[in-house]
């Protein structure tokens, strides 16, 4: 059965970066090759990070089109990374770990502005794919912690910027900014920061090496939230005016300098680490988007990841929508339709912010109304330098840098292209998108609401839910009559259809996918596409053992068979239950749905063949039906045992199994049973070799409450005996026996002081009690010696003189004597002499 793949569990070095699902999009001048010899192929292992080198505003206003180079790296270890052209990695996804094998040096744009040369990448090799970040819980209002280091590079002179000018910024309107952009999912601060002092002993062109030792001055250490944020000196030669590193989502951290202690660059930077591109302008000749065209790297004007080198405007819908952040919109992918829709501002926080357009090829565009108002007020005043307009306009989502490319809606020819900033629709007019797929018609504007009207083309007449359902065989396939119209407007633009056994549901960006009845049920129980699991990811599949089907959702899946109910499975405990063989492993179809709210944040769930158990301090962990069994009769997680800390672990001797927990041991064999062992008694088995050892494996539990606090604990070849003032001691069968016969430790034995000990002449082994000891060898059986008898016994030389003990003592008149193989002694009462006979 195919499986959607797992992403890696492991992350690279501290300052490894998240991954990012980006085509690079290299936009500078081709490479040129030095002029050295060649060297000689060198092959490394690393993380691919890539980063954008961003150019101040009079780089702009000089270069006219300056843009933001994509870089790229190889990260071998914390500081250590080797330089690779973009355009060699275009296929590999930022964050996978990834083998290369590297040429000659490459002199590059980025090198001839000082940064450290590139080098061919021969071949490369994908490890492993980027890991899904993990987001540390917050602690503080702040969620994403910022650790400000004020460093000049080597040969740098600092400059009057103080480390609370930079705080300032990060704490106040940069925090502010993200986290009214992002409806406070987005809560910078900053958490720590070092001051001026030695420079470092790299500069700007080794950049990863500057990061370590800004690093390691803060005692900064990676986190998936977390950022590090160097302030070098304004001047700074061979510095970008800011570069930051990708992340792969909100959930981000990532790596940062800065020239400036500006909100905009600071502001940018961050969003590079939440993993924004660029929000650049694409202009058509006399059109709006149809050849021959040009993009204009970073000239939205309007947005924070352009040249939003003055005011801040609201963060536009593609880049929103990337975030997960865009509050609910109309996704438009019908076909032969006219719908008008009404368009609140951007910056407001009610109504529809976006109407987003979903052509054929997956190309999507939003329309967004950004009046002169809330965070775009600075659109009517002098502080609209450039001159760009407010109103309705049109972006585009791309792969690239350039992520977010806004659209000229009222466009020029190519000879006025340079002066032409003015990009909104003009009311009455309508504009073609994608070859005439969507026409925009601009019908009326207010301050508060701008009518748009939305025509699609009629040849493509069918819904992606309508193709979908007529490639399954329509009516005559497995969902049989539609029973509803299809609806939209769902969380993500999604939308579906119900039919007589089942539903398709559909989302921008989960697709289009099926499902029966019975998971629908249950997946409605848990909140639709708003409850934890979100949208269906694949269809539903079956064919499993038993009758089963399985539906993978975006947080988890849904499992069923012939004889157990459709139970969602998520998180930590699907990825536990994955890793045991899914239904076919030992465990089988979930029984139960899972349960939180445990001692100690536990979770678990309960499937055929046992249960799998959860918690942060204890990870999750599975257990068989026998040993869950025993674990329940003491308590669960709240009884002597605790949480287990192991999976249940099998192919021991005689088919034996055993799961270690916070406070003892389960072990089983088809021979034993089911028994645990915990506390001192388990540590002597431990001693003893465990089940391999003399003792093999427990046939009892323990028992206390005997004598002076004693437990102990039966083996299949003896026993383990503790108090709290001898310890835990263990001895085999013979022993045991003989020491039974004297009353256990209620005879005047007492309990046993020494373990037991072999290895004597003739094969005989011994063990030590508070009043006396037992001895056997091949030759004698068990036999107790105590008090005066033993004392001259020893003094004899033990086994080595007289032989062991061949019966117990014996009373006689005035005293007792005790038999050994050469030799008798015998204790007169009335002395307390003992004399050899």
């Amino acid at each position: 059965m195919s499986r959607p793949s797992r992403p890696s569990l492991l992350r690279s070095s501290v300052l490894g970066l998240a991954a990012a699902v980006v085509v690079p999009v290299l936009v500078v001048a081709p490479a040129a090759r030095a002029e050295e010899p060649p060297v000689a192929e060198e092959t490394l292992v690393g993380e691919l990070v890539q980063g954008y080198a961003d150019p101040a505003p009079q780089e702009h206003l000089e270069d006219g089109h300056a843009d933001g180079t994509l870089l790229s790296w190889v990260q071998t270890a914390p500081g250590e990374a080797v330089r690779v052209p973009t355009e060699d990695v275009a296929d590999v996804e930022v964050g996978a770990t990834v083998e290369v094998t590297l040429g000659d040096a490459v002199v590059d744009e980025a090198a001839q502005e000082g940064l450290e040369p590139a080098q061919e990448v021969l071949a490369a090799e994908v490890l492993a794919a980027p890991e899904e970040p993990a987001v540390a819980p917050a602690t503080t209002p702040v969620n994403h912690p910022v650790t400000v280091v004020m460093l000049q590079p080597a040969g740098v002179a600092r400059d009057g910027t103080t480390l609370q000018q930079v705080v300032d910024a990060v704490n106040g309107p940069v925090a502010d900014f993200w986290e009214q952009q992002t409806r406070g999912a987005v809560r910078f601060g900053a958490t720590a920061g070092v001051d001026w002092g030695e420079p470092a002993t790299v500069g700007c062109d080794e950049p990863f090496q500057l990061w370590q030792q800004a690093a390691k001055r803060a005692g900064w250490t990676w986190l998936d939230n977390a950022h590090l944020l160097v302030y070098v000196p304004a001047g700074a030669p061979g510095c970008a005016y800011g570069l930051g590193t990708i992340g792969g989502s909100i959930d981000d951290g990532g790596l940062a300098y800065v020239r400036a202690p500006e909100t905009n660059v600071i502001a940018h930077e961050f969003g590079h680490n939440l993993s924004l591109g660029h929000s650049s302008a694409r202009q058509c000749d006399g059109t709006v988007d149809v050849r021959p065209c040009q993009v204009a790297p970073y000239e939205d004007f309007h947005d924070v990841m352009g040249y939003s080198w003055g005011p801040l405007g609201s963060l536009n819908a593609v880049h929103g929508n990337q975030l997960g952040v865009l509050p609910a919109h109309p996704v438009y992918w019908y076909a032969g339709a006219r719908t008008v829709f009404d368009l609140a501002a951007v910056s407001g926080t009610s109504g529809w912010q976006a109407i987003e357009l979903v052509s054929e090829d997956g190309t999507r565009h939003f329309v967004e109304y950004r009046p002169a108002s809330g965070q775009d007020a600075w659109l009517a005043t002098t502080e609209n330098r450039p001159g760009v307009d407010a109103g309705v306009q049109v972006r585009a989502a791309a792969a690239g840098g350039d992520a977010s490319l806004l659209l000229d809606a009222t466009p020029s020819p190519q000879s006025r292209w340079g002066s032409d900033l003015q990009h909104s629709l003009a009311v009455g007019e309508t504009v073609s998108l994608r070859d005439g797929e969507f026409a925009l018609t601009l019908e009326s504007v207010s301050p508060d609401v701008a009518r748009v009207l939305v025509t699609t083309r009629a040849a493509t007449a069918a819904t992606e839910i309508t193709r979908f359902y007529q490639a399954g065989g329509g009516a005559a396939g497995v969902l049989g009559r539609p029973v509803s119209a299809e609806v939209c407007g769902l969380r993500d633009g999604g939308c579906f259809r119900h039919f007589q056994d089942g539903s398709i549901y559909a989302s921008p960006r989960t697709g289009v996918h099926r499902l029966s009845t019975a998971p629908r049920a249950r997946w409605a129980e848990l909140g639709w596409e708003n409850g934890r699991l979100g949208y269906p990811v694949t269809d539903e599949v079956c064919g499993l053992p038993g009758g089963g089907c399985f539906v993978h959702f975006q947080g988890g899946s849904v499992y069923r068979s012939a004889s157990t109910p459709a139970r969602e499975v998520t998180g930590a405990v699907r990825d536990r239950w994955a890793a045991t063989g899914w239904e076919r492993g030992p465990l089988g179809y979930p029984v139960t749905s899972p349960a939180c709210g445990l001692r100690d944040g536990g979770c678990f769930q309960h499937f055929q063949g046992g249960s799998v158990y959860s918690t942060p301090g204890t990870g999750t962990r599975w257990l068989s039906s026998a040993l869950r069994a025993r674990w329940s009769a003491l308590g669960w997680e709240n009884g002597r045992l605790g949480y287990p800390v192991t999976d249940e672990v099998c192919g021991l001797p005689g088919g034996g199994c055993f799961a270690h927990f916070q406070g003892g041991s389960v072990y089983r064999s088809p021979t034993t049973g089911v028994h645990d062992v915990s506390g001192a008694i388990r540590d002597r088995w431990a001693a003893a070799g465990w089940e391999r050892g003399a003792l093999g494996y427990p046939v009892g539990d323990p028992t206390c409450g005997l004598r002076a606090g004693g437990c102990f604990q039966q083996f299949q070849r003896g026993s383990t005996y503790w108090t709290p003032a001898t310890g835990a001691r263990w001895m085999d069968g013979p022993i045991r026996d003989a020491w039974g016969a004297q009353g256990w430790e209620n005879g005047p034995l007492g309990y046993p002081v020494t373990d037991l000990t072999c290895g004597l002449p003739r094969s005989g082994c011994y063990v030590h009690f508070q009043g006396g000891s037992v001895y056997v060898s091949a030759d004698s059986a068990a036999h107790a010696v105590s008090g005066r008898i033993r004392d001259a016994w020893a003094a004899l030389g033990w086994e080595r003189g007289l032989g062991y003990p061949v019966e117990g003592s014996r009373a006689v008149p005035y005293g007792e004597t005790q038999r050994f193989q050469n030799g008798t002694l015998a204790l007169d009462h009335r002395t307390g002499q003992v004399r050899r006979i």
